[in-house]
């Protein structure tokens, strides 16, 4: 098992060890980035009242850079886990 210690001490990585450090880091990305695009989407639609226009100006930006990162994020993932010899899901 990788730990994320290991990632900054100065012994080299095995594959592996890279891309267990890659899945760990979309994983994580992954749940940001979602959580910032559901926030986004509640400041913008069903709460809009709430909230001022330049709040929501910047909410509809946000939710275009947050739905970027979810691709993203779901993309290093798969290759990850297609590297690891793990169910591509």
């Amino acid at each position: 098992m990788f730990h994320v210690a290991q990632f900054f001490s100065n012994e080299k990585l095995s594959a592996s060890d890279k891309f267990e450090t890659l899945l760990l880091a979309a994983n994580t990305l992954l749940a940001l980035s979602f959580s910032l695009l559901l926030a986004t989407v509640v400041v913008c639609y069903p709460l809009s009242y709430m909230f001022s226009f330049e709040l929501q100006l910047a909410g509809h930006v946000t939710m275009i850079f947050s739905a970027t990162l979810v691709k993203i994020a779901y993309v290093c993932r798969c290759i990850a886990q297609y590297e690891l010899h793990k169910e591509v899901r």
